[in-house]
């Protein structure tokens, strides 16, 4: 039976199990069940209980400058996800219509800060020599195929044509090694740091009034993300870092898609989509498991998006931030300061004064500031499983 074949009846299996336990509960939790903490998580804030965004503990110090020392312990990162990742490969290929991704770094810009190396440039670059490594990401890329485009009413979002499948970032990934040699690729590649972004964000919106289901999507979505973590441990990779899904139904994009205020949680998120997104980050966090026990010589960690994300927005002034849903650029007017139709850098739309006050850039996107404070998490807070520290210790033979 081929890996296709056998991790999609895994991922079954799970998503049965999953759906089924979270299909009988109306209210999003803060966090959901299973192992979505490490074992310890002294060291910072559990998300606060709904509605409250200034907890007792609460205090204005930022964290975010705080970085251990991982100079020198990778000198190379090759990066793959969406919109959350991707720092050029879609406007390079010419058929996004997305205006900017943010009001300035992405998380694997302070990834590489962290790491004292140079901002990734993407693939499509064509003055780039990717010394110190690559960025695949495509801003709207999809786990959909053309002919679900064509046949199934989907939106297309964000792309003037049907936006590329999450496939190719893969083919590109093995056009490089191509490209290297295989002499010198398997060397290199398992003293690398593969980081994994976000995947199926944009889908969760353009499957929206379509006959295809959140379940199948999420399905669909994990399904693609074993097959570039195989691919990468066939290729020698011995570290890789992959995020789950932030609770995306906070973002004013799917709000707004919420038709009803009946399909808002007790959060104001759409509890439909964020349902979605905590099966799938079950779901992944098992298939990571599976990983870690087939190769148990390689590090395999979970990035908690979910988590950090949550425990930003309930606690916004620890974090210096005053606005969890409306973006900093959007549309004037209405609660959310939002239209699909008229998004940042539309005539009319208008530019908050100070984007390190807001979560989101544009509704879809998120701010440096907020990209920052979650990088953070994730390499010194313990927002990873196992946590990034152990990681570089491990590659760093201590």
């Amino acid at each position: 039976m081929s890996f296709r074949h056998s991790s999609l009846i895994l991922l079954c299996l799970l998503f049965s199990f999953s759906y089924a336990h979270y299909h009988r509960h109306e209210n999003i939790p803060t966090k959901p069940t299973g192992t979505s903490f490490p074992a310890k998580h002294n060291s910072h804030e559990v998300p606060a209980k709904p509605g409250n965004s200034s907890p007792g503990n609460n205090n204005s110090h930022d964290t975010s400058t705080r970085h251990n020392n991982y100079i020198g312990c990778f000198h190379k990162v090759y990066a793959f996800g969406d919109s959350y990742t991707d720092t050029g490969n879609a406007n390079l290929v010419g058929n996004s219509t997305q205006n900017g991704l943010c009001d300035g770094h992405l998380m694997v810009d302070f990834l590489c800060d962290a790491l004292k190396l140079p901002h990734l440039q993407p693939f499509q670059s064509s003055s780039a020599n990717f010394l110190t490594g690559v960025n695949f990401a495509i801003a709207g890329s999809t786990v959909l195929s053309k002919e679900e485009f064509s046949t199934m009413k989907i939106t297309n979002l964000f792309w003037k044509q049907t936006p590329l499948n999450f496939q190719t970032q893969i083919d590109w990934f093995n056009k490089l090694k191509q490209q290297m040699g295989c002499k010198s690729c398997n060397a290199e590649l398992e003293n690398a740091l593969f980081w994994i972004g976000s995947v199926g964000v944009s889908d969760y919106a353009r499957i929206q009034g379509s006959s295809l289901s959140t379940r199948w999507l999420t399905q669909q979505s994990v399904h693609q993300v074993s097959i570039l973590i195989q691919t990468l441990l066939q290729s020698g990779a011995k570290y890789i870092v992959v995020q789950g899904l932030p609770p995306i139904g906070c973002l004013p994009l799917h709000i707004s898609l919420c038709p009803l205020k009946t399909g808002l949680d007790h959060m104001g998120c759409a509890a439909a989509v964020n349902t979605a997104v905590m099966i799938h980050n079950q779901i992944l966090q098992r298939g990571l498991e599976k990983f870690r026990s087939l190769y148990p010589n390689c590090h395999v960690l979970y990035a908690d998006y979910w988590n950090a994300y949550l425990t930003i927005k309930m606690n916004l002034k620890k974090y210096q931030f005053e606005e969890a849903f409306k973006p900093c650029c959007g549309a004037a007017g209405g609660p959310l300061n939002f239209n699909l139709h008229s998004l940042c850098g539309s005539p009319g739309t208008v530019k908050c004064n100070d984007p390190s006050k807001f979560i989101s850039w544009d509704g879809i996107h998120l701010t440096e500031a907020m990209n920052r404070k979650v990088t953070d998490l994730f390499l010194n807070q313990g927002f990873c499983q196992p946590s990034f520290s152990q990681l570089v210790k491990s590659k760093s033979g201590m």
